[in-house]
């Protein structure tokens, strides 16, 4: 087992060494994020791996760096595959060494470290050979070597101490010297100093020049990376000298010395001689008295001969220079010794500082050694700089803690306003010396104007030496503000508009260098040092009076402009920036959090809506880069806008959508940059199945699908102009816009139309092929004609943008480029079927319809050609594909416009393809089509679904039968031509099975086609005979008696599937036309689960007015009759107050909800108004002739009393008034009910109701809300107005009195119906004056009249004890409902299509309904001129009104004689009328029973009344 366990562990170890080398750049080519991911990974698994087994990973990395070294590459981008293959390679080879342990060196550890050395040696020699990645290499190699030589030096070192052995014995004059630079890069100790120099002593003097020349260049870099990396050994060197590192430096300073024959060698070797000096304490003392011994006499000679070269006393400038060089090394060396020591050196800076300094820093005569040495004397002078300050004990300033006694840099700030203006100065000048003409403030401050440093304004144009000059300095100022950005941030007198001018002036002014393509080391710096200004602590410092303010303002700035540069793609290194810009805002989020309790303090300046706004737009538009690391990058990005949103939401206690919109899906686009192993093409199909789930439009996506159109623009001009290949990164760039575009566009819709860039549709083939076609031709520029779904005219620049792109879209499905049309066409197809936002299906769909019913807009034939051929495919397969698409959204969208037509249309134009191969193709994938209609046809709009279904199948069985037939009108003849097609198909099927058999199996494929087509074919005859049981099986029954076997099995398999499919023969049943009736009025009365009514308020919303009267009484006599009732009337009343604008106008027109209030009060409370009125009303008709009510001055008989008159009408409207209100405990049950739900309608809060500004602030939408004090008044007024008062103001024609009254009486009676309504209504008189005077008596009334209206309204009595007067339905009502419903079939179902009220409901019920109406037939116009009937008015009311005044409903005969069901109607007679069934069997009479139901002629009445009218309705 731990055999096997050590051979699985290894086997894995190999594996991770093999994947790594799958993975580099030269094997896959340019990496991907997972790619990047995924070799990050592996190199972590093989750094810790090489801690328990070195030899192997290290065996491993150097095999696969010999491999990749020795590849041969063609061409930059291999090129630069294998350069980042190297350094991939090296840089886990770095970490590896790094980590590995001092205490398990072995043999074989040592051998491979010497393996792998030459290869490490190659990249570090390879420098003077001019490769272009050279030092980028070298540098990565010098970090293996340093870690290399950190347990490995005796391997390193023995490369060194051979090759100057070697060099010893070479008598070449030109000797490889690289061997010897090695000790520049190898890691350092005192120990291992001390061996190198002891290993040159025994070998300078033999070495020839050059060689000499590499040991002294070499070993003064040694000594510094010692010294640097360990700086205490350094300090205690000359605490506790050592007299062997001494010896042997001294030594070597002996050789060296003897080396330096002339001014050109000692100008070489002083640097070194001075180093050596200093690694010898004791001689560094010596030599400062005035007298030494013979044996240092060279050393203080040299001492004196450097002072004296620095002072310009040498006689040559060489050996001025390189004084200077060698005198600097000093300072920076005793700058690592701690003054307590007192050390001698010191002294000897001292007598050489103020010297350097004079030679150094001279404005007079700049210190300069030649164009080559640039970059070396501007370090030269840093190094001065830095140590002048670190070694003056007075002036205790520097730029980096390193040691303990080395000041802090906190001294320095007082320097900071002249480092922001040199700062200033100097980008000034690099921006105009490379030809930038932008400001240094791009954009001011929107919130603080203070005064900002002016740029300066040169008169001469510096010249390109001075503007790599300023780089560089603007490069090393960029670099201080990134090592400490409090250095250009203090600001400890300015006042805090002018801090945050300062501020915004440094930031803004590192903003222009991001851009800068020319400069990458510039602009990754001062991106950089955007970053740590970005830091939360940091941001404090912009403004510390006004820290949230300031942020808000000039990060929004910050964010703003660089996303503008992203957006315009100004930014060769866009992916890069974006990476950037993302770690700027995790550094916004974290100072938010910092400060949450007052986040957004300030946050609503517009800079910061512009910033918001950019920033989204920024992130959408990367969302289709064909760089799929840019768009996880982007896709990551939302996850930190989410973030801020919650921040900022929480700080201001408001629901996170108020700032975000879309943060539901910015999360998810967030989640999904997690997403490891995304390949292109999935992550867009990803990335455009989020974006069509965006509902919420805002300035961000709006404005990023208008710049994307844009730029689609010119990429698709681009594109057909100048193809290319179709795998270029343009083209991908240009699909994934397209999708873009059509997944975000559906948030576009509800913007303003605004004018848009010029459109341009492909060139689609020769101009006579086109002649007929669908797609419009118009010359866009006179000399090539483009087509386009609609014209190029003035007038598209009327259309949405949105429009516009699909018009462009459908031109593209035809276009016939000869390079990428097919390619075009293609993705175009794809694009609309399947990333299309459902919100543009509708727009879709007319634009589809309105395209191919061009076709038949001319006279004549047809148009039939290649491009309207085309047209028709591609728009099949986009349907397909769209209803095929179950996304998110599409159902509710799918409904909102017909496809009838286009369907048909698609039919009629492939009908006539004729019988090629394509045709017949195309005809396969339409069926396919409307196999997927049907499947959906829940979903989907149908206005008239029966005829179309109907033209359908006439359209599609031509197909088979082979010819044009025109559709039958009756429909048996219909009904039998399918039935024969069906059966000839199957008796072909049958004959061609025979002969299959006969050849043997070579048709064994035909007769599995053969099978499928026969099953369908008996499925189509199930369906066809299930949908016609009535008369198809009638027709068909005798099949199953045929004399031929085959045809008789057949009908008996159609006969199984239609009971297999639960076949109801209802329809066969004698009573089938009242069942179906029945059926209907139980449709028509259907409830929804939230107490809707689809069917019944489509209709009432579709209806004419000019029928709503006789619509009120069909749905009140229907309702009623299934105790529904009170739902009719909720649904009615809330749909008045909703649409109601004041309490005046409620229930006050002519609306179908007054209709059928009235209407119930008509029938429901006449014999209420004839107990309560007649009495009163007779008293009053009674009254002597002198007595009047005339209480109007003008028209007052010359006889009468104004005030004797008043009394009269006060004294009846007196005796009316007390009459009613004390009639609440005789108030009829059934108007209670509509009392208490009209009521209810105005009380109770209605969320659904309410508008889009009530909604959103979560108000209440009902009449009582917005009229509260008057809800128990719309009672009392509607009862009023149109019940009591009516019968008041009119009782002859109300059937309460037998004649009409006197004028007088009428007059009177008028009067008081006003006076009641003004109590009714709780008003007061005014602008009648006449009326005035009864004020007093109508508000003494109103808490009576109140509490009258609260007793009759506020319980609704349950509806078992309510005695439903309606119970039964008439003949007349029934046929009243079928013919509404036939005539407004159309309207009810684009009605339910578009009413999202009803959209829950489903399309279910006005299918049912749609078959039914189908079954039942038109309703019947016949002519009733010559008969009995035309004496009857069949829309009146007096059949329910008969009804309800003898309460013929309570007797138990009526009861008996419903149940019967002993009548029913079937067909017409030959004059047209209907004709009625007496079935007499049922009807059976025993000897000592009454007869319950006998010819009309001897029935008594009120029953034979009730038959009379039952029979004529």
């Amino acid at each position: 087992m731990r055999t096997q366990y050590r051979m699985t562990t290894s086997i894995i170890k190999i594996a991770k060494l093999n994947i790594l080398g799958y993975l580099l750049p030269i094997k896959v080519g340019h990496q991907n994020t997972h790619t990047k991911v995924s070799t990050e990974h592996n190199k972590e698994c093989l750094i810790n791996i090489s801690k328990y087994k070195f030899s192997l990973v290290i065996s491993g990395l150097t095999t696969i760096l010999k491999n990749v070294n020795n590849m041969r590459i063609f061409g930059d981008a291999s090129e630069k595959n294998l350069y980042l293959s190297q350094l991939i390679i090296l840089d886990t080879l770095e970490k590896c060494l790094a980590g590995q342990s001092k205490d398990c060196l072995r043999l074989d550890e040592t051998m491979l470290v010497k393996q792998l050395l030459p290869e490490i040696c190659h990249f570090i020699h390879m420098y003077r050979e001019g490769h272009q990645h050279a030092a980028e290499l070298r540098a990565s190699a010098s970090a293996v070597l340093f870690s290399l030589s950190c347990n490995n030096f005796n391997a390193v070192f023995s490369r060194i101490s051979t090759r100057l052995q070697e060099l010893t014995v070479c008598s070449e004059d030109n000797v490889d010297v690289h061997d010897i630079e090695l000790m520049q890069y190898i890691n350092v100790d005192c120990s291992k100093l001390k061996r190198l120099l002891q290993e040159t002593v025994l070998k300078f003097r033999a070495l020839k020049k050059p060689a000499q020349l590499a040991v002294i260049n070499s070993l003064e870099k040694a000594f510094w990376n010692w010294v640097e990396n360990y700086p205490d050994e350094f300090t205690m060197l000359y605490q506790r000298p050592q007299a062997d590192m001494a010896e042997a430096a001294e030594k070597l300073f002996d050789l060296v010395d003897s080396f330096a024959e002339s001014a050109k060698r000692k100008a070489a070797v002083w640097p070194l001689q001075i180093i050596l000096l200093i690694l010898c304490p004791e001689i560094t003392h010596t030599i400062s008295k005035d007298t030494v011994e013979d044996s240092k006499a060279n050393k203080k000679l040299f001492m004196d001969s450097l002072r004296k070269a620095l002072a310009g006393q040498g006689g040559s400038k060489q050996l001025m220079e390189s004084a200077a060089i060698a005198c600097v090394k000093l300072c920076k060396a005793s700058t690592y010794i701690n003054w307590e020591d007192h050390s001698t050196i010191f002294l000897l800076v001292q007598s050489i500082v103020m010297d350097l300094k004079a030679l150094l820093f001279n404005p007079a005569k700049p210190f300069w050694r030649g164009t080559g040495s640039q970059n070396a004397d501007v370090e030269l002078m840093m190094d001065c700089f830095v140590s002048c300050f670190r070694i003056n004990p007075h002036n205790n300033q520097h730029f980096r803690s390193h040691l303990d006694w080395w000041p802090k840099i906190d001294a320095v700030y007082c320097y900071s306003g002249e480092l922001r203006f040199m700062f200033s100065d100097t980008l000034n000048r690099v921006v105009q010396g490379i030809g930038t003409h932008a400001s240094l403030r791009m954009t001011p401050s929107l919130t603080f104007k203070g005064k900002m440093t002016t740029s300066l304004k040169f008169k001469e144009k510096a010249t390109e030496l001075d503007t790599r000059s300023y780089k560089c300095l603007l490069l090393a100022l960029v670099k201080l503000i990134h090592a400490d950005p409090k250095l250009m941030l203090h600001n400890p007198v300015k006042q805090a508009p002018e801090m945050q001018s300062s501020t915004a002036e440094l930031i803004t002014g590192l903003v222009q260098l991001v851009p800068l393509t020319n400069t990458t080391q510039l602009s990754q710096e001062a991106m950089e040092a955007l970053l740590v200004l970005h830091q939360p602590e940091t941001i404090e410092l912009w403004n510390p009076d006004a820290p949230i303010e300031t942020f808000w303002d000039i990060s929004s700035q910050v964010l703003f402009l660089i996303c503008r540069k992203l957006i315009g793609q100004q930014m060769v290194n866009g992916t890069e920036v974006l990476k950037w810009l993302r770690e700027i805002l995790i550094c916004r989020n974290k100072f938010l959090l910092k400060n949450k309790e007052c986040a957004t303090m300030g946050g609503g300046i517009p800079v910061c809506r512009q910033a918001q706004t950019k920033l989204e737009v920024c992130l959408y538009m990367f969302l289709w880069s064909p760089d799929t690391e840019a768009v996880l990058v982007a896709m990551s990005c939302f996850r930190h806008l989410c973030e801020e949103a919650d921040i900022r939401s929480a700080a201001d206690e408001l629901p996170v959508q108020n700032i975000l919109p879309n943060y539901a899906t910015f999360s998810e686009l967030a989640s999904v940059s997690n997403m490891m192993g995304t390949g292109r093409s999935t992550l867009q199909k990803r990335v455009m199945a989020l974006l069509r789930r965006i509902e919420h439009p805002t300035p961000g996506n709006i404005g990023a699908w208008e710049d994307t159109y844009g730029k689609w623009d010119q990429a698709t001009k681009q594109i057909l102009n100048f193809p290319k290949n179709k795998a270029d990164d343009g083209q991908q760039e240009w699909i994934n816009m397209t999708g873009f575009l059509c997944a975000l566009g559906g948030v576009c819709l509800q913007q303003r139309n605004t004018p848009g860039p010029a459109t341009y549709s492909p060139p689609m083939g020769p101009m006579s092929e086109r002649k007929h076609s669908m797609i419009s031709m118009s010359p866009c520029d006179g000399s090539n004609p483009v087509a386009s779904a609609t014209s190029c005219s003035s007038s598209a620049s009327s259309e949405t943008p949105v429009s516009r792109f699909l018009d462009r879209l459908l031109a593209l499905l035809v276009c016939g480029h000869d390079r990428v049309g097919l390619h075009v066409r293609t993705n175009v197809k794809d694009l609309l079927g399947l990333e299309l936002s459902p919100a543009l299906y509708p727009m879709l769909f007319n634009k589809l319809r309105n395209s191919i019913g061009k076709f038949f807009d001319t006279q004549g034939p047809v148009p039939i050609n290649d491009t309207n051929t085309q047209f028709v495919e591609q728009t099949i397969a986009i349907m397909k594909n769209l209803l095929d698409n179950h996304t998110e959204g599409s159902s509710e969208h799918l409904g909102q416009a017909s496809i009838e037509t286009m369907m048909l249309n698609l039919v009629r134009y492939v009908r006539i393809l004729g019988n090629v191969v394509h045709a017949i193709q195309i005809k396969t994938k339409l069926c396919q089509l409307v196999e997927v209609m049907m499947e959906r046809r829940d979903d989907l709009s149908f206005c008239q679904e029966m005829k179309f279904r109907n033209k359908m199948v006439e359209y599609l069985t031509d197909w088979v039968m082979g010819t044009s037939n025109q559709a039958a009108d009756d429909d048996i003849k219909c009904l039998t031509r399918y039935f024969t097609l069906f059966m000839n198909l199957l008796n072909d099927c049958s004959e061609v099975e025979d002969e299959g058999q006969a050849v043997g199996g070579r048709k064994r494929g035909m007769s599995r086609r053969l099978a499928s087509l026969r099953h369908c074919t008996v499925l189509a005859m199930s369906n066809l005979l299930n949908a016609n049981v009535d008369s198809g099986l009638m027709h068909s029954i005798g099949l199953g008696y045929h004399k031929d076997l085959q045809t008789r099995a057949t009908f008996m398999e159609v006969l199984t599937k239609i009971l297999q499919q639960g076949t109801e023969f209802d329809t066969l049943a004698e009573t089938v036309l009242a069942d179906r009736f029945e059926r209907l009025v139980e449709l028509v009365t259907m409830m929804g689960d939230q107490g809707e009514l689809p069917i019944a308020m489509a209709l009432a919303n579709v209806v004419p007015g000019s029928q709503w009267d006789e619509l009120a009484r069909v749905l009140v006599t229907l309702f009623d009759s299934r105790h529904l009732l009170y739902q009719l009337l909720w649904n009615m009343f809330s749909k008045e107050v909703e649409l109601a604008d004041s309490m005046q106008t409620l229930f006050r027109g002519n609306s179908l909800a007054s209709k059928i209030m009235t209407f119930c009060f008509k029938v429901y409370g006449a014999a209420y108004l004839q107990k309560l009125l007649e009495p009163l009303l007779r008293g009053v008709i009674t009254t002597p002739e002198h007595i009047s009510f005339e209480v109007d001055p003008t028209r007052l008989e010359q006889s009468e009393n104004l005030e004797e008159n008043q009394r009269n009408l006060l004294q009846i409207t007196e005796r009316f008034f007390q009459a009613i209100i004390g009639s609440s405990s005789e108030f009829p049950p059934q108007l209670r009910s509509v009392c208490h739900c009209l009521y209810q309608a105005t009380c109770h809060s209605l969320l659904t109701k309410a508008t889009v500004k009530e909604k959103k602030e979560n108000k209440k939408a009902v009449v009582s809300q917005r009229f509260p004090q008057n809800s128990i008044g719309a009672v009392g007024s509607a009862m009023f107005l149109r019940f009591v008062n009516p019968a008041i103001v009119s009782p002859y024609e109300a059937g309460i009195l037998d004649k009409k009254p006197l004028p007088r009486i009428e007059r009177g009676l008028k009067l008081m119906s006003k006076i009641l309504q003004s109590i009714a209504n709780h008003v007061l008189f005014t602008k009648e004056e006449h009326m005035r005077p009864f004020n007093d008596f109508v508000k003494s009334n109103f808490d009576s009249a109140r509490r009258f209206f609260l007793d009759i309204a506020s319980d609704s009595p349950p509806s078992d004890s309510v005695n439903h007067s309606l119970s039964f339905i008439s003949d007349g009502n029934v046929l009243a409902l079928h013919r509404l419903l036939w005539n407004n079939q159309e309207r009810i179902g684009q009605y339910l299509s578009s009413n999202r009220d009803h959209k829950a409901v489903g399309r279910r019920p006005f299918d049912k309904m749609a078959t039914l109406l189908a079954y039942l037939g038109p309703p019947e116009h016949k002519p009733v001129a010559d008969t009995h009937w035309s004496s009857l008015n069949l829309t009146s009311s007096k059949f329910e009104e008969f009804m309800t005044r003898h309460q013929v409903h309570e007797k138990e005969e009526f009861k008996a004689l419903k149940t019967l069901n002993i009548f029913y109607q079937a067909g017409t007679s030959k004059t047209g009328n209907p004709v009625f069934y007496y079935v007499a069997r049922r009807n059976e009479i025993r000897s000592d029973e009454k007869p319950l139901c006998v010819h009309p002629a001897h029935c008594s009445a009120p029953l034979s009344s009730l038959v009379r009218l039952a029979v004529y309705n």
